[in-house]
């Protein structure tokens, strides 16, 4: 499997701006999305507009993984780095199927699962879907870069 580089959705660069998303004060999440998903194509605000999320159970939840999010200086003063410690899926009494991609999102609603969160950024995990059996894991890294930079 080879994971694809983050992409931000194209209002994401609006919600910063307009103080929608607060890069520091904001909670986010990560979702797990299936093949037969339209995550990837960029367009959409909301995590109500995106369908074929991975189904809850097993080891996984609609309210997606909360993010522990830090902010570093990147190769000069004026670049800062978005990062995230590792997030790991493991089955748990069944099979976590049919995963593609994954979605950061802004928890700007009540909770992980509400469709008025904005979404961030998306990354194709795999160029197919992929399962994770019962015991296995899934673990998401942020590249050496951060999973972004703002420069």
């Amino acid at each position: 499997m080879s994971a694809q580089p983050w992409k931000f959705y194209n209002r994401a660069k609006h919600h910063f701006g307009a103080g929608v998303i607060d890069m520091d004060g904001t909670t986010f999440d990560m979702h797990l999305f299936t093949s037969a998903s339209d995550f990837a194509v960029g367009t959409q605000s909301t995590l109500g507009e995106l369908s074929g999320e991975v189904a809850s159970g097993n080891g996984y939840t609609r309210s997606g993984k909360p993010m522990t999010v830090t902010w570093t200086i990147g190769a000069s003063a004026s670049e800062m780095r978005f990062a995230a410690a590792n997030l790991i899926w493991t089955g748990s009494g069944g099979s976590i199927a049919n995963i593609k991609g994954a979605v950061i999102i802004a928890r700007t609603g009540a909770s992980g699962k509400d469709t008025a969160n904005k979404l961030l950024a998306y990354a194709s995990l795999s160029s197919g879907q992929f399962t994770i059996v019962a015991t296995n894991t899934l673990s998401l890294t942020s590249p050496p870069t951060g999973i972004f930079e703002l420069n």
